[in-house]
């Protein structure tokens, strides 16, 4: 956001004025939100499918169909079990057979090709254990901010989704004073469903983009190592440089929970509209 003056005129010319500049920053930061939503997707359709224990077998055409033909709806039920049930990961510290060494799933998942002791030095399969362990801990984040999932629906059929509020004060009942008063322009609206027919609940949330951008980068950073390592694996003739030097991410628990730290004072504002009777001879 800082180089946004720099970057306005390449884009939109030099006729930019201040309300044309927020919404454009109001644009980048709800891109920015729904592109988290959609790396959160990715990661778990690519996790689930390579999960040894949903395959028949663990050939490339398999994961294929796997991919393919994937619900919805039992993804989600997935990552909402995920999200709620805190021994739901820990399948990955189970062990398998895979090309004749013994690996975790987790290891099976992340960081395939990574098996010869030979190869690679001794501390490296120690730093895997504790990497996955950490990728654990992230994984139940993004699972947890995925299962609400009427903001991501709000995002993606934008009638929902509205720039709806500028302030949210607190006075007091009587003299009606304002004690407290937050700025909340920089935020969007979206509507749900209720229980009753005749009412609906509006719940605000600012823009967080700066946690929006980190845990974005954190699922791409997941995505690439389940990619990654196994495009070395089937030698590629365009890899043939990359088979010198292998590049190994590691996570740690620290750095996701920094990506996971809230910049925002006030989020998650809730309330509920009424339908009123149509009164006889309204229009």
């Amino acid at each position: 956001m800082e180089n946004l003056n720099d970057l306005e005129s390449s884009f939109f010319g030099s006729n930019v004025d201040n309300d044309d500049r927020e919404a454009i920053k109001r644009t980048i930061k709800s891109d920015l939100r729904h592109t988290y939503f959609h790396a959160i997707e990715t990661f778990f359709e690519i996790f689930f499918a390579l999960n040894p224990q949903n395959q028949k077998n663990r050939s490339p055409d398999e994961i294929l169909f796997t991919l393919t033909y994937s619900k919805g709806s039992e993804t989600y039920d997935r990552i909402g079990e995920i999200a709620n049930n805190e021994k739901s990961l820990d399948f990955l510290n189970e062990q398998i057979k895979y090309l004749d060494h013994t690996i975790t799933i987790g290891h099976y998942i992340f960081y395939p090709c990574i098996f010869s002791k030979e190869r690679f030095p001794p501390e490296l399969f120690d730093q895997i254990s504790e990497s996955i362990e950490a990728v654990k801990y992230g994984i139940k984040i993004i699972a947890s901010d995925f299962i609400r999932r009427e903001e991501y629906n709000a995002y993606k059929h934008g009638l929902r989704l509205i720039p709806g509020s500028s302030k949210l004060m607190l006075a007091e009942a009587k003299s009606m004073d304002v004690k407290i008063e937050w700025d909340i322009s920089d935020s969007m609206s979206f509507y749900i469903k209720t229980q009753y027919p005749d009412e609906l609940k509006v719940i605000t949330k600012l823009f967080d983009f700066e946690r929006d951008y980190q845990m974005t980068i954190f699922c791409s950073n997941m995505i690439h190592c389940m990619i990654f390592f196994r495009r070395l694996m089937y030698r590629f003739k365009g890899d043939k440089d990359k088979f010198d030097q292998i590049p190994i991410f590691l996570f740690g628990k620290e750095p996701i929970e920094e990506c996971n730290k809230t910049n925002v004072e006030i989020q998650d504002l809730v309330y509920t509209v009424t339908r009123t009777e149509n009164k006889k001879g309204s229009s």
